[in-house]
């Protein structure tokens, strides 16, 4: 398989270091815009071990040009995009013109997974989408699909996120002005057929994520899987709360006001305090957390996806974790990154063979793909990076009593 990386940033660089030890990818193209960047993936190859049976190439690339991105794409069987969000359809529109298959982290719309327009122009071109496949988005719709699964009807479903780092100091596990972004934008809530806008950051709630972690605080945040879930799971509600070091330092930077457009008055002059802050955010281009993680003793991720309806007439809650390597496991293993990155790429690069396996064309999220095809990622993800997914029993609540009483 020839395969096409675009971006290599911090999850684009886990990707290209997990592709090249991909047994089914035999050739991999890898560009960016900044020489920079390709140079440190370049330097990286001195110390992946990894079968040489994969002819790896490197290209300066700009997007912004049309025809220069239809050409890059000629003769690949994939494209990887790892880039900006922002970039989704121009790709997209650059996969349908050349006849290639197509593979991306997240959506750009807000609320809206605008791949899925695409879908009836990949079904009549007989190629095959794969969308949204991060860590949230894309792990996270992978286990609330399988939580529907188990229940025979779901009313809420609980998608519940935990980063922290040790000691609480800052490093950024992505980009400080796409971070800064996402955070700042109001965070949605899927209930009886509708979205609801929330307040950034707000309905606190003290969640039990799995040992060794236990209860953390959580906050509203976007997500981008909300937009898709509804769509194939039937249910009543759906959020996303996350909590964590990055998370309760980017709310106090909310709560002094600073996600605000609203200007104010400094000396003599009106400022826009969001503006100053992606300012600030914007000196940090080309930051690189790996030169700063070897100072903490520890960064841990865990996801939390919790389904509540009915099984067997009975109310019922099911739960499933997923435990990535923490830090200190990443570096032991010689990978310098953090597990957000790290993870990132592992549900991505897990999905690379799947796209071949897909019987339609078209575009899909995650829960989209039928049951055999989500349990050969949620496999790798397990056996190849080490990413601990653990199924809880499903539990009656006795409390309420049964369906129909």
């Amino acid at each position: 398989m020839k395969v096409l990386l675009l971006g290599l940033g911090l999850v684009g660089s886990n990707i290209f270091r997990m592709l090249i030890s991909n047994e089914a990818v035999s050739e991999l193209i890898c560009c960016d815009k900044s020489s920079e960047k390709i140079n440190a993936v370049k330097s990286s190859l001195k110390t992946i071990h990894y079968d040489d049976h994969v002819n790896v190439d490197f290209r300066k690339l700009d997007l912004s040009r049309d025809s220069d991105i239809e050409n890059c794409i000629k003769g690949a069987d994939v494209v990887v995009n790892s880039t900006s969000p922002t970039l989704n359809i121009k790709i997209m529109r650059g996969c349908l013109k050349v006849g290639a298959d197509y593979l991306d982290l997240a959506s750009n719309d807000y609320a809206n997974a605008e791949q899925l327009s695409l879908n009836s122009e990949f079904v009549n071109e007989g190629l095959k989408a794969i969308i949204n496949l991060g860590v949230s988005p894309g792990l996270t719709n992978l286990m609330a699909k399988w939580c529907s699964e188990v229940l025979d009807e779901v009313e809420v479903i609980k998608v519940r996120l935990v980063e922290d780092q040790i000691p609480y100091w800052r490093v950024w596990s992505w980009s400080p002005h796409l971070t800064i972004e996402h955070f700042s934008c109001p965070p949605i809530v899927y209930e009886n057929g509708r979205f609801k806008i929330e307040k950034p950051l707000s309905g606190m709630e003290e969640y039990e994520f799995p040992n060794p972690i236990g209860r953390k605080r959580t906050y509203l945040i976007y997500g981008d899987e909300l937009a898709t879930l509804p769509k194939y799971i039937k249910l009543k509600r759906i959020d996303l709360k996350s909590g964590g070091s990055e998370i309760e330092f980017v709310k106090g930077l909310y709560d002094l006001g600073l996600f605000s457009n609203d200007e104010i008055r400094v000396d003599r002059k009106l400022i826009s305090p969001i503006k100053v802050l992606y300012s600030l955010a914007r000196k940090f281009d080309g930051y690189n957390p790996i030169e700063h993680i070897h100072g903490l003793d520890d960064m841990i991720l865990a996801v939390s996806v919790e389904a509540i309806g009915f099984k067997g007439g009975e109310r019922s809650i099911v739960k499933i974790n997923a435990l990535p390597p923490k830090l200190s496991d990443l570096l032991n293993m010689k990978i310098a990154t953090t597990p957000m990155a790290f993870s990132a790429a592992a549900v991505l690069v897990s999905s690379i063979g799947v796209i071949k396996e897909l019987k339609e064309p078209g575009v899909y999220p995650p829960e989209a793909l039928d049951q055999r095809l989500r349990e050969n990622i949620i496999s790798k993800l397990i056996e190849c990076y080490q990413i601990k997914i653990l199924h809880e029993p499903v539990k009656i609540i006795k409390s309420t009593g049964s369906k129909g009483n």
